[in-house]
């Protein structure tokens, strides 16, 4: 497949997932397609300012999940460990 095959097929797939938005957007505000076709830069924006925010609370929970977890291994490495009869070696029959 050629370079210009690759762009064109790209290019293909943008639209349709622009149309595919469109037509979602149009169906949940009533407004028509071409309208919102019209206003899909300022849309995508902010669309894409919520989606910040999600990734930052995301991120920021996992920051304390692990956080959390490093403690909970610390507590754990910081207790004696209990006593156990040492491992015997195994008797291998070849």
């Amino acid at each position: 497949m050629g370079f210009f095959s690759k762009v064109g097929l790209l290019s293909a797939a943008a639209a349709a997932a622009a149309v595919f938005y469109a037509q979602k957007r149009s169906q949940e505000t009533g407004r028509d397609i071409v309208e919102v076709l019209g206003n899909l830069p300022a849309e995508l924006k902010g669309s894409g300012a919520g989606w910040q925010e999600k990734l930052r609370l995301a991120v920021d929970a996992g920051k304390q999940a692990a956080a959390a977890k490093e403690a909970e291994i610390e507590r754990q490495l910081g207790e004696p460990e209990e006593q156990s009869e040492p491992a015997q070696p195994a008797d291998f029959v070849a």
